[in-house]
């Protein structure tokens, strides 16, 4: 093979194909990306990303190993000239300054990700990666219940929850051709940082998009998604509602942790009435606690709850102004944490501004 391109050009793609490429593995061949018909390509046997490679001449196919070659790219110039040649003794990578040979592997040996059966699948592409941008937080990382560690597309929304805590965004599109597909989390790290999907392919458990410059092609994870509807509560006109300012409430959450009151599991609790929000939490490993207020900007009735801190901050930050409206998170509430201090907060907020309209 001969290649020669720019060291911006050749890091950029590898970046790209380096999210399917685990960084330790035991089968050689998953160690390297193939370079051949104008793309270089990496894969871990359940996703493949291929990447085209703008060059000023490419002729043939060879594999190389991924991490060196892309940690020696890293080092050089982004407009240094980069050749690459191969033999059936290894490849060598000259530029300007220097020559480096690296290994090589029969490119015959190299996994074929075929897609057989695929049929076109519609879609809108903006709106599947805005979708599942949304819900990936919340997917799980149990691994006795696999079919959790992804995203659901139904007829309708993006779907991801962990047991705990679900996101649920609508597709903006007719999503019954995906078949209730469970995308799994790899792949949809891929969609995140990758170009909005132009067009894709479905069948035969698998699922593929064509991106602007690249291609992406992935196993749907095996298995039935759960009934989430049944978790989605169903609030009446009756139930508590409180309505703050999004911001405020991230740093007000940022200025606990930071104090060490919160840990990954523990619960900070909220208290409001029509006003006010009152916020409580203990410090690790000591006596003392974290209290906090924040005003409420509508009129409610009065409440109590208690919620893991990271869950309710990871809420926090998907729920950002240019989400669609019917975008929403389900967080289950925890119980026996701090009601009595972030309550006896709410009563002297109250008692004070009795005192204020007294005077």
């Amino acid at each position: 093979m001969k290649l020669e391109t720019t060291a911006r050009i050749l890091k950029s793609a590898l970046t790209v194909v380096g999210r399917v490429v685990d960084k330790r593995n035991t089968i050689p061949i998953l160690n390297m990306v193939k370079f051949a018909d104008g793309a270089v390509t990496g894969t871990d046997l359940d996703n493949e990303v291929s990447v085209k490679l703008p060059s000023s001449g490419f002729d043939g196919a060879a594999c190389l190993p991924l991490h060196l070659l892309a940690r020696l790219v890293s080092h050089l110039a982004p407009d240094e000239i980069v050749r690459i040649s191969t033999t059936d003794k290894g490849a060598t990578i000259s530029f300007s300054s220097g020559r480096y040979d690296l290994p090589t592997i029969d490119v015959g040996d190299f996994p074929e990700f075929t897609m057989a059966e695929a049929a076109p699948v519609v879609l809108d592409g903006q709106r599947l990666k805005k979708a599942v941008t949304f819900v990936a937080p919340f997917i799980s990382n149990e691994e006795t219940r696999y079919y959790l560690n992804g995203v659901h597309i139904s007829e309708d929304a993006a779907v991801a929850t962990d047991g705990h805590r679900l996101g649920w965004h609508p597709l903006g599109f007719e999503g019954g051709a995906f078949g209730k597909a469970i995308l799994s989390k790899r792949l949809v790290d891929t969609l995140i940082a990758s170009p909005a999907p132009k067009s894709a392919l479905l069948g035969n458990g698998k699922v593929a998009f064509e991106m602007e410059g690249m291609s992406v092609r992935s196993k749907l994870i095996d298995g039935t998604y759960p009934d989430y509807r049944r978790v989605i509560p169903t609030m009446s006109a009756n139930a508590a509602r409180l309505v703050v300012d999004r911001r405020a409430l991230l740093k007000l959450m940022a200025r606990v942790s930071a104090m060490g009151a919160v840990r990954f599991g523990s619960g900070v609790t909220l208290a409001w009435d029509d006003a006010r929000m009152a916020v409580a939490a203990k410090f690790d490993g000591g006596d003392g606690t974290a209290r906090e207020t924040l005003a409420v900007l509508q009129p409610s009735t009065g409440g109590t709850s208690t919620y893991n801190s990271h869950y309710l901050a990871a809420a926090m930050r998907c729920l950002r102004s240019e989400v669609d409206d019917d975008s929403f998170v389900v967080l289950m509430p925890m119980r026996g944490a701090h009601e009595d201090i972030a309550a006896s907060l709410l009563t002297g907020l109250q008692a004070g501004r009795a005192m204020d309209e007294a005077a």
